[in-house]
């Protein structure tokens, strides 16, 4: 597998984001321990994981009176061994959340409270996109220091593949994706390879998008904070007999739990399916790792609109999914400043610059890197999430704004006295305006998607 070789400039830099360095005492022994899921042989390959390694190796150096005990492991293995040592009490001291997890480590004491660690350090605090502590706040206190910002229902399809079978770009209707599952299983070949013994892909790269089609992001919202939703709600319903469809037509491969996530990129890369549905971390791996016809071939889609979905139709899931978090076992004192220390180098622009030089989608607002050596996808990529944010945005006003005048109207019958023909004809207007930003949202996606061909 090739080596993605780093800037020497940024080899060489070594950039310190915290107002201070701590350091243990001359007679104090400290230790802290660290679990992840981020593995030390993606080194090289993976954007985040190199910023991660290179910024702990780093923090190392600088206090070699520290002893840094840490543990990674597979994504699947982490997940049950973090909630198991929670469980037991035997929480590491620096350790990797995920967003959906906040409320039940918080409720159960596994996590520690870092609002006031980020408010002494507001350049530190601020660095980071909108929204970017979301998924890790809970009652306006913040556990979670975000990683990586991710969308993780991206189409990555072979567009020769999708070409032969008469499809110059990716569907835009579920009737149309139908029509090439068909046309993929004549000619024998997978339209869509799943690896799925993790059991977060179907999830994580397929429901959570495709169910967004039906059910809209309130419904996810209520979900993730218990405040009525429920999997058994008629639309989420439809997201699953929609997803049982695909399968039901033989849209994936027939041993789809019995690979994994790897697995499947193997399968693709050697042509054996048409396409992959993962998220913005599988950018820079096409990049370095795909055979050099299916890199030049693979382009960017998103699921294709349903039928009696949700208004927004040109959604992908995503957000910050997983953040960098300290256990509650970590006491005041020595030890816990150089806890939080570390946990500024592992979250700050050194990693920040590195993840987005090899294509990796970063929470930092603005990372620094050579734009010229990081894959097209992943410029393009930017492009159209900036393009799709604009859009939605001026949607959500419009949405806004029908809906004060719609009250407005509503709140007296009196005609003649406020004018309604005039909210009506403001009313259209508004709808007008609508349809041409959904158009030009299409026209986006479709220059995107002719650009990268």
């Amino acid at each position: 597998m090739k080596k993605r070789v780093l800037l020497s400039a940024l080899l060489a830099a070594s950039v310190c984001f915290s107002s201070m360095t701590v350091y243990a005492g001359d007679n104090e022994k400290v230790e802290i321990s660290i679990l992840t899921d981020v593995s030390r042989s993606v080194v090289g390959e993976s954007g985040y994981g190199t910023g991660f390694y290179t910024a702990l190796d780093e923090w190392q150096e600088e206090h070699p009176d520290v002893t840094i005990n840490i543990e990674e492991m597979d994504q699947t293995s982490y997940q049950t061994k973090i909630n198991a040592l929670g469980s037991s009490d035997d929480m590491p001291d620096v350790f990797m959340l995920k967003g959906s997890w906040t409320k039940n480590f918080v409720n159960n004491g596994w996590v520690q409270d870092i609002t006031d660690d980020l408010d002494a350090d507001p350049e530190w605090r601020d660095a980071y996109i909108e929204g970017a502590y979301d998924n890790a706040t809970q009652d306006g206190r913040i556990y979670g220091v975000p990683r990586e910002s991710l969308s993780t229902g991206l189409i990555f399809y072979n567009s020769d593949m999708w070409s032969e079978i008469g499809y110059d770009e990716f569907p835009k209707t579920w009737d149309e994706l139908l029509d090439a599952v068909d046309k993929f299983k004549e000619q024998g070949v997978t339209a869509f390879v799943m690896g799925n013994k993790p059991n977060w892909p179907a999830e994580s790269c397929w429901l959570s998008t495709l169910g967004d089609r039906f059910t809209g992001t309130d419904w996810t919202r209520s979900i993730l904070n218990g405040d009525g939703a429920q999997f058994t709600d008629e639309q989420f319903v439809k997201a699953l007999t929609c997803f049982q469809e695909l399968a039901d037509k033989g849209a994936f491969n027939v041993d789809i739990n019995s690979i994994d996530d790897q697995e499947q990129q193997t399968v693709y890369f050697n042509k054996k399916a048409a396409a992959i549905a993962n998220g913005t971390w599988f950018i820079p791996t096409v990049d370095t790792a795909a055979p050099d016809d299916v890199k030049a071939a693979t382009k960017l889609a998103v699921l294709p609109a349903v039928d009696g979905g949700s208004d927004d139709q040109n959604t992908v899931s995503g957000g910050c999914v997983w953040f960098t978090s300290l256990s509650n076992k970590v006491e005041e004192g020595t030890k816990r400043d150089l806890c939080v220390d570390l946990l500024k180098a592992l979250t700050g622009k050194r990693v920040a610059d590195i993840t987005a030089s090899y294509g990796g989608v970063t929470p930092w607002a603005d990372p620094e890197y050579d734009k010229d050596s990081v894959p097209e996808l992943y410029t393009e990529y930017l492009e159209l999430m900036k393009d799709a944010r604009k859009n939605r945005d001026m949607i959500e006003a419009n949405r806004r704004k029908i809906k004060v005048i719609t009250k407005s109207i509503e709140r007296d019958k009196n005609e003649e006295l406020y004018n309604l023909g005039k909210y009506d004809r403001e009313i259209s207007g508004i709808e007008q305006e609508l349809e041409a930003v959904a158009s030009r949202k299409q026209e986006a996606l479709s220059l995107f998607e002719n650009q990268t061909r």
